[in-house]
């Protein structure tokens, strides 16, 4: 099993990276090859782990249609090169996602009866995960590409993390069917005579609460949804900290609040797998984050090999030919 990686894909770039790869040297999950621009390539071997060189790096800034066309020797199309070439099984990038998923459709395609992939992603809940699905490849979807993020979210929960028979909820402004604009009227007729397990609308206020295994939205709202939660998830976090700290100063209370608040945290920590993936391409596509930390870019290395293994691109055929 060999992973491929970006070295040259977040903000920090190639800080938090390297700073994954000693986490990963300490704790070995696979093999990985690394692609990355400058000198690194000691750096990297020394660390245990394969160096590829590019001539070049995508930024965050970049138009993504000019990269696909300028910056054939960028790291991420090297990377996204040799998964194509089947030279590695999965591939992590934290990335410009715009030219992740322009080159990963020009270069991997589609699979047979998709017309746009959607990029998934898990969100933390009171009874553990759900995936949400688009959360921002895809701003405008129409009806049909809601129908095939239901298949594609239903089936990556169910290999992923084998949930048996996931329920599948379209994210709306309201529960009754004849809420929303026409397509998503039309989506929820679709999604209920799909066979899946599609349990109705589901509004935002919901989403934590676990109703639902998997999330159906377009990429837009998604997205909003998605640094919402994270931020809001920071926040939290932070006022729970203030008040922890008064209560050791008082030297009150510390011991079983401290312990209380430090797994609250982890609960809710939506880097626990680390980056989304991209649902629809003939390859395994990990988008993280550019703002990404060492531990997330470890754990989006660790659900590239879980897909890998389970064979998720061939499960996804499977299902989508029903």
């Amino acid at each position: 099993m060999i992973i491929g990686f970006d070295l040259m894909g977040s903000d920090s770039a190639p800080i938090n990276e390297l700073h994954a790869l000693e986490m990963l040297n300490e704790e070995p999950l696979c093999d990985l090859l690394v692609i990355g621009k400058g000198d690194y390539e000691n750096d990297v071997k020394n660390l245990g782990f394969k160096f590829h060189l590019a001539d070049e790096v995508v930024g965050m800034h970049e138009i993504p249609s000019v990269a696909v066309r300028q910056k054939r020797n960028s790291s991420l199309a090297i990377l996204i090169d040799k998964l194509k070439k089947k030279e590695v099984d999965a591939i992590v990038s934290a990335g410009n996602t715009g030219a992740t998923l322009g080159f990963s459709m020009f270069n991997l395609g589609i699979i047979a009866g998709i017309p746009k992939p959607g990029l998934a992603i898990t969100v933390p809940t009171e009874s553990g995960y759900s995936v949400m699905i688009d959360i921002g490849a895809n701003i405008h979807p129409k009806t049909v590409d809601y129908f095939n993020y239901g298949l594609m979210g239903a089936a990556f929960a169910e290999v992923v993390f084998a949930k048996d028979k996931p329920r599948v909820a379209l994210l709306n402004i309201g529960m009754e069917s004849a809420k929303g604009d026409e397509v998503r009227q039309k989506a929820y007729q679709n999604l209920q005579a799909s066979g899946l397990n599609f349990i109705g609308n589901i509004e935002g206020n919901d989403i934590m609460k676990g109703f639902a295994d998997v999330i159906v939205s377009d990429g837009f709202t998604g997205n909003v949804v998605l640094k919402f939660s994270e931020g809001m998830i920071d926040i939290i976090w932070h006022m729970l900290r203030e008040t922890v700290d008064g209560i050791r100063r008082r030297k009150f209370g510390q011991f079983l609040v401290k312990p209380a608040v430090r797994d609250l945290k982890a609960k809710f920590n939506y880097e626990e797998y680390g980056g989304g993936i991209l649902l629809g391409v003939n390859g395994i596509v990990i988008v993280c984050h550019g703002h990404s930390s060492p531990q997330a870019l470890k754990n989006a290395i660790k659900l590239a090999k879980t897909c890998a293994e389970q064979n998720l691109v061939e499960e996804l055929k499977k299902r989508l030919v029903r």
